[in-house]
């Protein structure tokens, strides 16, 4: 009668078989590596431009391919739809760090541009439609507010913020914008992808 085997012994065999890819160790290393510079560059303060451009041109034949992905991932990365107006500051380091990274290739500065402004037309659409919506909503909350100032007084006053329905009601809409808004932001991120050849 066969013994049963342990469950370590099972996961034993099956990684017997397996062999390490130095190439690809190397490889997520230097992207690991790039990811590290980018975010250096943007999170540090200390850090310049030219030293991250220095650094990044410093580079060779394979070690600067992994090392531009894992850049250009930090990048991507940090491309999301902005919950305030204050963006801009961080984003112009966003547009240097592409423009290190596209080296001359202005398709790739160009789309980042652009980004620029379809963020600052994000938060300019998403103003306007809580504007619409608290004037749609005015009569409702007007007639909300006479009856609660009958239980309360009249000194009573009711914002839209204050009011559950009209919450609800615009935290639905700024989804359906929010979706709008991302299905572009996807699509221009996967052209940049294209542009910078990173799968």
């Amino acid at each position: 009668m066969a013994l049963i085997k342990s469950a370590w012994e099972l996961a034993l065999e099956k990684t017997e078989t397996l062999e390490a890819d130095p190439v690809k160790i190397k490889h997520d290393l230097k992207v690991k590596e790039g990811r590290q510079l980018a975010a250096a560059y943007l999170m540090d303060i200390d850090v310049t431009k030219e030293e991250t451009k220095a650094k990044f041109e410093g580079y060779k034949g394979e070690d600067k391919k992994a090392i531009q992905e894992g850049v250009a991932l930090t990048l991507l990365s940090n491309l999301a739809l902005p919950r305030n107006a204050n963006f801009k500051e961080a984003f112009s380091k966003v547009l240097e760090l592409g423009s290190i990274l596209a080296q001359d290739d202005s398709q790739i500065t160009d789309l980042l541009s652009q980004m620029e402004g379809f963020f600052s037309q994000y938060l300019q659409n998403q103003e306007d439609l809580i504007e619409r919506m608290k004037q749609q909503f005015a009569p409702h909350l007007e007639q909300k507010q006479a009856q609660l100032r009958q239980q309360y007084g009249p000194n009573f006053n009711l914002r839209p913020e204050q009011d559950p329905e009209f919450m609800k009601l615009l935290d639905k809409n700024l989804a359906q914008l929010d979706e709008q808004y991302n299905n572009i932001l996807l699509q221009a991120k996967d052209q940049l992808k294209v542009l910078l050849e990173i799968a």
